[in-house]
């Protein structure tokens, strides 16, 4: 029976009069949108609908997975117990075959009323039993015209109430936070933070505030930014956080929360790089290609963007959870997402409803802006061009901001580069693929043409060649300083001629377009890729810099050459601090034992601002109530020759494993310690490996879901900005002191320019950066206040070496030395119920 309000569907019009659902191996009859029987003995022409058709693609069979993730996009699961929840369809265990056929009744009923232009365009590229469901639906024009869904101004709120008070008054035991809670307690470093945020705002100079898991340091500068946009008249701040994640929780949950309930009135705006947002005209085109070419098998992992398209105010890809699960999303979204190389700006048919246009005219416009620190370091390299003038920055997660401005200020050349600007411009670079010169309808015989195919052609030959010839000389580890001059000047050079040749033909094609300014304008952000790369390759060959290094990368055998910064703080001073009146900048790990030294001397803040204030802001947490650390003190030492080390740890982790049997996160600083530990423990212990069992995302999504006793190995990526909450995680073993691989040719390179200053690079870098990674990786264990677990260091230098006390001092519980042998036991002791207090163990 139809839900009151949707419409009652003619089912022998849509061809479903009859159909049968199936699943679980069993087949369930309808009729005229109802369940009849069990089907032992189905009608032979009866359309059969399945959940996941396998690849099955049979004229009489319907996938109803296909047909929700691209109705219901954006929806964050779409397994069918999901879909069945979401619809409200009983699903149960022993005949989810009617349960299939109930979703389906349901879908098509929602469907029914939408948009006939959006529900023709998925079926088209749904295809098959799909395609004529919704074709059906289409003629019988149930839908109406879509109507244009584009947010030109950034959101603002209305204000509701009397003016924003103070971020004490705010955040404090009778402000508006603590009464949207029954039982809510203000947090003394919250309160803490919060006032220095204040200040720092309102008084100008930088501040770096060390805030742990439970303090909440979001609202901590989130509230005093909001009132500062209501004290200062025009004023606009910049919030950047280090990932896109954040981004969303801050823009999408946070800034709503806090605007509702402070009468805060400040336009807020959330902006990522252009390359989230769907490029309109580059969606067009593939459609057309896919259709016309040989790839038309992929059409259907583009329906999932059929209604989303239509819906979206933002264009951002990543509320498009249907299409992002796919395995084919990542190709294709690198023929989607807006880029300049193929930007045709102004002269572009959709410019009026460019999605990243519209976003960053949206950030521009806004008081307040949530962008990432990548983005944040483009608008610097950019000289502001991307976000405009701002007053305040507020950094979060500000660690990683050091490593995030080398790598943003690094200019790169690799044949995989080459290759992207290639199939770009082309022409002719592939059967399935067509660039620039391919929609210029050239003829072929032409000397235009001719040049073209010659100077592609030439500059694909000649990188390799520069790319083989610089190799040739290398040593074959995988990473490394290149030498200089470096080895293939000749080739190098003559690649930089090739790419300059390049320049000149598409120029001069542009001046062939006058009368088609929208293909000129795509043209020229070719041609300015191509400058860059031969600027890059006069970086490359021109002498080794006093504040930069050259260095060369081998990934899955392909080489790529890099020229780096060592000393980002003159950069991030010309670049960004300059015309910023307050800087705010936080982390759970920003000091040691308590001292910001290495965080202000590598960002340079002492020099740029006036007054540099530190805090750090005690966790409401009881860590000695949800932590220890032990420490093993009989293991063989990290440096132990013939692997006694990874026999050692091997034993440890089983032992561990079979004493708790819960979640743990064995954090390595080498791949080739943890292939060697992974292959001593993976038949006796249930294992995920990195480099093995996939990559960072589906290892977290696989462990999530994993039973209890499953040990996760992870190197440098699973460090930091892990968040594995209660049972998901209950203990982490750190395999060594994090220090950076010496022979690191940035590493190397910035250890070598403080020794010519006359510094100790390790006690200036090495140590710093190594006690500020171990903070992270320990972190990782409590994330929450009703979190509880142990780390287990086996790294014995903590207790045998000087240094050791340092990183012990960081750490917020006292590292306990045990015998290796009562690990486990000590471990197991406390994670039993009776033990609630440090003093029971």
């Amino acid at each position: 029976m139809a839900k009151k309000g949707t419409p009652t569907l003619p089912w022998d019009a849509l061809g479903l009069g009859r159909f049968v659902a199936v699943a679980g191996g069993r087949e369930a009859l309808f009729a005229g949108g109802a369940f009849v029987a069990s089907a032992d003995a189905p009608p032979a022409d009866a359309v059969r609908v399945v959940y996941g058709s396998a690849g099955d693609a049979a004229p009489t069979r319907l996938d109803l997975a296909l047909l929700y993730r691209c109705l219901f996009p954006c929806e964050p699961s779409h397994d069918l117990t999901s879909a069945c929840r979401a619809r409200g369809v009983a699903l149960r265990e022993d005949d989810a075959a009617v349960a299939v056929g109930e979703l389906l009744v349901a879908v098509l009923q929602e469907a029914a009323p939408l948009d006939r232009v959006m529900l023709q365009l998925v079926g088209s590229l749904c295809g098959g039993a799909v395609h004529d469901v919704l074709q059906a639906l289409v003629t019988l024009s149930f839908g109406a015209p879509a109507t244009e869904n584009l947010a030109e101004e950034p959101q603002k709120a209305e204000r509701a109430g009397p003016a924003m008070g103070s971020a004490r008054e705010v955040l404090g035991p009778a402000g508006p936070i603590a009464t949207s809670f029954p039982g809510y307690e203000a947090r003394r470093g919250q309160l803490d933070m919060a006032r220095v945020v204040e200040e720092t705002l309102a008084e100008g100079g930088a501040a770096s505030v060390e805030a742990g898991p439970g303090t909440g340091k979001t609202f901590a500068y989130l509230v005093p930014a909001l009132a500062r946009l209501e004290a200062e008249d025009g004023a606009r701040i910049v919030v950047c956080t280090r990932t896109k994640q954040l981004q969303d929780q801050i823009f999408h949950k946070d800034l709503p929360f806090l605007l509702a309930r402070t009468g805060a009135r400040a336009s807020i705006a959330l902006l990522k790089g252009r390359d989230n947002y769907l490029c309109l005209r580059r969606w067009e085109a593939l459609i057309r290609e896919l259709s016309a070419g040989l790839e038309r098998e992929q059409l259907p992992s583009l329906a999932a963007l059929g209604r989303w398209i239509f819906d979206t105010e933002t264009g951002d890809i990543e509320e498009n959870s249907a299409f992002l699960a796919q395995e084919d999303a990542r190709s294709l979204w690198a023929r989607l997402g807006d880029q300049p190389a193929t930007c045709s700006g102004a002269f572009c048919a959709h410019v009026d409803e460019c999605f990243s246009m519209r976003a960053r005219r949206r950030a521009r416009k806004a008081d307040l802006v949530v962008v990432n620190h990548a983005l944040l370091l483009s608008d610097a390299a950019a000289n502001g061009v991307i976000l405009g003038k701002f007053e305040h920055l507020i950094v979060d997660e500000a660690h990683a901001l050091e490593a995030a401005a080398r790598l943003a200020f690094t200019a790169t050349l690799s044949e995989a580069r080459v290759e992207q600007v290639a199939d770009t411009l082309g022409p002719g670079r592939s059967s399935r693929r067509h660039g620039w010169f391919d929609r210029l309808s050239l003829p072929p015989s032409g000397e235009t043409w001719r040049e073209a195919v010659e100077a592609s052609r030439l500059v694909s030959a000649l990188v390799g060649r520069a790319v083989r010839a610089v190799g040739l000389s290398l040593p074959q580890e995988r990473r490394g300083a290149l030498p200089a001059p470096p080895p293939g000047t000749a080739e190098l050079g003559a690649l930089r001629a090739g790419l300059r040749q390049w320049e000149l033909v598409v120029e001069e094609a542009i001046e062939e377009l006058k009368e088609d300014p929208e293909l000129a304008r795509e043209g020229e952000a070719g041609r300015s890729a191509v400058g860059e790369l031969v600027r890059v390759c006069d970086l490359i060959a021109a002498p080794v810099g006093d504040n930069a290094v050259h260095w060369y990368e081998r990934d899955l055998g392909r080489l790529a050459l890099h020229v780096t910064p060592l000393d980002v703080a003159p950069i991030l001073a010309s670049r960004l601090y300059g015309h910023l009146a307050s800087l705010v900048l936080t982390s759970a790990t920003l000091s040691i034992d308590r001292d910001f030294s290495y965080l202000e001397q590598s960002l340079g803040l002492s020099a740029a601002f006036p007054r540099v204030r530190s805090a750090v802001v005690e966790s409401p947490f009881r860590y000695e109530d949800l932590m220890r650390i032990l420490l093993p003190g009989d293991l063989p030492p990290v440096n132990a020759p013939d692997g006694a080390y990874a026999a050692g740890l091997a034993e440890l982790l089983v032992t561990l494993h079979e004493a708790l049997d819960r979640n743990g996160l064995v954090l390595f600083t080498s791949y080739e310690l943890l292939h060697d530990v992974h292959a001593r423990i993976r038949d006796r212990v249930p294992t995920l490996a990195q480099g093995v069992d996939g990559s960072r995302t589906s290892l977290l999504e696989r462990f999530r879901r994993e039973e209890q006793g499953c040990v996760l190995l992870g190197t440098d990526s699973f460090w930091e900005g892990v968040d594995l909450p209660g049972e998901e995680l209950e203990y982490v073993v750190v395999t060594r002191l994090p220090f950076a691989v010496p022979t690191d040719p940035v590493f190397a390179a910035l250890c070598a320019e403080r020794e010519k200053s006359g510094r100790d690079a390790f006690l200036d870098v090495a140590l710093p950066q190594a006690v500020l990674r171990l903070r992270q990786g320990v972190g990782r264990l409590v994330r929450t206040a009703s979190d509880r677990g142990v780390v287990v260091l086996t790294d014995d230098r903590i207790r045998t070496k000087g240094y050791g006390r340092l990183f012990a001092a960081s750490l917020p519980v006292k590292v306990e030395g045990v015998g290796r042998a009562a690990v486990a036991r000590e471990a197991a002791l406390w994670f039993a119920p009776a033990t609630r207090r440090r003093g029971l163990n």
